[in-house]
């Protein structure tokens, strides 16, 4: 039988605040905004997590001293109409922009060179952003009737968490 997966609840949330605040300053966003869990009909940015923070490890020392791995998956999605081939690269290239931001990789912006030098910390003490990484490339998710599309990219955020029982 399987064991489920434990979910860290309080992380959970703590990320998706934190996680939300540090992708509007996305130095390449030319005025958008990424909103949470949220999208037009027709167009926008939105974050939308697929799941709660999962406990990956978990160790108890003697004292009481826990210390637990947790990754939360998170999707990007981009849904606009774009009318040309070179509409669709710029997405594509918008989305793979942010994911190599969060990995702490130098992005271009024009001749503009940026940088995300640390990952923020977490509301709650305890927990600590070790790193985020793309799953998948930015990519071609849904299309819609009326020319519509939704674009994506997918991304885990590892934190550690520690406390003592």
């Amino acid at each position: 039988m399987a064991t489920p997966t434990v979910i860290d609840i309080d992380g959970s949330d703590a990320v998706s605040k934190v996680l939300i605040t540090l992708l509007n300053t996305f130095p390449c966003l030319g005025g958008k905004s990424i909103l949470f869990s949220t999208l037009s009909e027709t167009s926008g940015i939105g974050f939308f997590p697929t799941s709660g923070a999962a406990v990956l490890s978990s160790t108890e020392d003697v004292t009481g001293h826990v210390k637990q791995v947790c990754l939360y998956p998170f999707n990007i999605i981009y849904r606009a109409s774009p009318k040309s081939e070179a509409q669709k690269i710029r997405i594509k290239e918008f989305l793979d922009g942010i994911g190599k931001w969060l990995e702490l990789q130098p992005i271009k912006d024009g001749e503009t060179e940026y940088k995300l030098s640390a990952y923020p910390a977490l509301l709650s003490s305890n927990r600590v952003i070790k790193s985020i990484s793309r799953t998948n490339p930015g990519h071609l998710y849904a299309t819609y009737d009326d020319g519509i599309e939704d674009w994506l990219i997918s991304a885990t955020l590892r934190y550690e968490n520690e406390y003592n029982k």
